[in-house]
């Protein structure tokens, strides 16, 4: 898209709105700021410039703004994060990178990949549907809710772990953790607790799903919130 406004920190942002929105939370400065790791009033401030510039709209509900796209917004928020997606694919496939090394290759990359150069990785990959961390890739796939996030979960629950969402891949230290854990889309997690005080989520992984490694694992609530999971049961039925 060629657009004088449009700078790769206005793409930034954008892909971010739109990959939070895209879980159905509402996207609010303080969410966002948490998620790029900024300070707050550096997003309020970039967030009225996008809303000048006509890329979002904020919709005031009593006193907490909820960041909205429009559609010029969607479109770059959606054509960037369906080049991010497609990079981890291909650095994952080529290069075998770790799931922390893809995503942090694909960001230093992404400006190097026109529209021209991503259909022709797409299909060169096979057209994937999703990046290595379960997220959906915009014109391949569509983000499937039928399912619950790890933080809903009780004690004794057999859930499959279907994707780590954006937020959770912008936590590195996370990002780290999990994969030493040997947690990724199709891992089998059987929940033993949940804290009653804190809310965190105690689980153990399916060694034989999960290639061996794994074991327990213990995940605080907002972390546990950031994984998405579909309950074993119904993934079986289906």
């Amino acid at each position: 898209m060629n657009d004088a406004r449009l700078t790769a920190g206005t793409a930034h942002y954008l892909q971010a709105i739109y990959a939070l929105a895209a879980e159905r939370k509402a996207v609010i400065g303080a969410r966002l700021a948490q998620h790029l790791r900024v300070s707050p009033p550096s997003v309020t401030q970039r967030l009225q410039r996008l809303e000048r510039e006509g890329f979002v709209r904020l919709a005031d509900h009593g006193g907490r703004k909820e960041v909205l796209l429009t559609q010029a917004g969607r479109a770059i928020g959606e054509a960037a994060t369906r080049k991010h997606r497609l990079i981890e694919c291909w650095l994952q496939q080529a290069l075998d990178l770790s799931f922390t090394e893809a995503h942090q290759a694909a960001e230093r990359l992404e400006p190097g990949f026109t529209p021209a150069l991503l259909d022709r990785l797409s299909e060169a990959l096979g057209r994937p549907e999703t990046c290595p961390h379960g997220n959906p890739i915009p014109g391949q796939a569509t983000i499937d809710h039928n399912g619950l996030y790890l933080d809903q979960v009780k004690p004794g629950d057999e859930v499959i772990v279907g994707r780590i969402t954006e937020e959770a891949e912008a936590d590195l230290d996370l990002l780290a953790y999990l994969e030493r854990h040997r947690v990724f889309p199709g891992t089998r997690l059987t929940v033993l607790g949940v804290d009653r005080l804190s809310g965190a989520v105690t689980a153990v992984t399916d060694r034989s799903r999960a290639g061996g490694g794994g074991g327990e694992i213990r995940l605080e609530r907002r972390s546990a919130g950031l994984i998405w999971v579909r309950r074993a049961m119904a993934e079986a039925e289906g």
